[in-house]
């Protein structure tokens, strides 16, 4: 039995999906050897919203963006930290959309998306234990037996795969779609609804982490069309309800909290055209909520500017092959 372990163990990360998800964790979590200022962290939202590229070109930033899709908050809980174990203490900004979650865990494939990424460790193994449904554990400890079927369609990438090819990106990456439709409206309310309990002991666990780890902590909204999620299985049915709660959550542990859906006109968003679907960003839209958080950084944290420091020139030259420059080009 042990043998048969080790060999699951040896051969799973080939049949483990080769996603941009997979080398920007592996690379950025693991193997670079760059110190960023800032982390984003969460889902889908976050990781189409935030362009670490455009915080660079900008202000000299170091950052990273460790979102992926589907991402629950008791797995971003886990996946911070690991962050911190190779970046003490950076501004951890946190996309707090999933807290709407209440469904006890997350969608199996998507969760696969930061499980099966990180490193074999005590904390994968706590994720795993805690994020994931009892009957998927094993599967997670061994990707493989998710993935068998992939034998007969594996690929020489999966013998190989180049996690630095995808590091120029920093962990961004957005669609180029227009929705083309303007956001359905909803009437403000001063009305809350309580945060989903598993949502609310996880925000709590990263609120205490960043007590012991000392670490600055801003939460984020991005826009979105909330019409979709409010009528969603497994979801709260208002989702500015919700965030109204986690705006008097923040500020009563003194938590900087930017909801830039409230704030899309003064971020100047159109939502028919920075909106790659109702509820992402497309590129346009992440490079205009980029340039609002790179300003609000900068006005608010005493961050160095890196941009003629010759120990980042590398950045440079990763900005060059960004979507963000290819762009600006245009």
């Amino acid at each position: 039995m042990v043998l048969l372990f080790t060999i699951f163990g040896l051969i799973s990360p080939v049949f483990v999906y080769k996603t941009q998800h997979m080398g920007k964790l592996k690379e950025g979590l693991y193997l670079s050897d760059d110190q960023y200022d800032v982390v984003f962290m969460g889902s889908s939202h976050m990781n189409g919203g935030m362009d670490p590229n455009v915080l660079w070109k900008q202000h000299g930033i170091t950052s990273f963006n460790y979102a992926t899709g589907g991402q629950p908050i008791d797995v971003t809980y886990y996946l911070l930290k690991d962050v911190l174990k190779k970046h003490p203490h950076p501004i951890v900004v946190l996309d707090v959309f999933y807290l709407g979650m209440t469904n006890q865990y997350g969608e199996r494939g998507l969760v696969s998306n930061a499980i099966d990424n990180m490193k074999f460790s005590f904390n994968k193994l706590d994720a795993i234990w805690n994020c994931t449904p009892p009957e998927d554990r094993i599967s997670y400890l061994f990707p493989v037996l998710k993935y068998h079927f992939r034998w007969s369609s594996l690929e020489r990438k999966d013998f190989g795969f180049d996690y630095s090819s995808v590091y120029y990106t920093k962990g961004f990456v957005a669609g180029t779609d227009k929705y083309g439709k303007p956001i359905s409206k909803w009437e403000d309310t001063d009305n809350r609804i309580e945060i989903p309990k598993k949502s609310l002991e996880y925000l709590n666990k990263i609120i205490e982490l960043s007590k012991t780890e000392d670490f600055k902590l801003i939460l984020v909204n991005m826009p979105c069309d909330y019409s979709g999620p409010n009528q969603q299985s497994g979801w709260v049915n208002d989702c500015e309800a919700l965030f109204n709660k986690v705006a008097d959550y923040a500020e009563s542990n003194q938590i900087p909290f930017l909801d830039l859906y409230d704030l899309a006109d003064d971020i100047g968003i159109d939502f028919a055209n920075d909106m790659n679907n109702s509820g992402h960003l497309n590129l346009w839209g992440a490079y205009k909520v980029s340039t609002f958080f790179g300003n609000y950084l900068a006005q608010n944290y005493d961050l160095t500017d890196h941009r003629s420091d010759s120990a980042y020139a590398q950045w440079n030259e990763d900005y060059k092959h960004s979507q963000v420059a290819t762009i600006l080009k245009k």
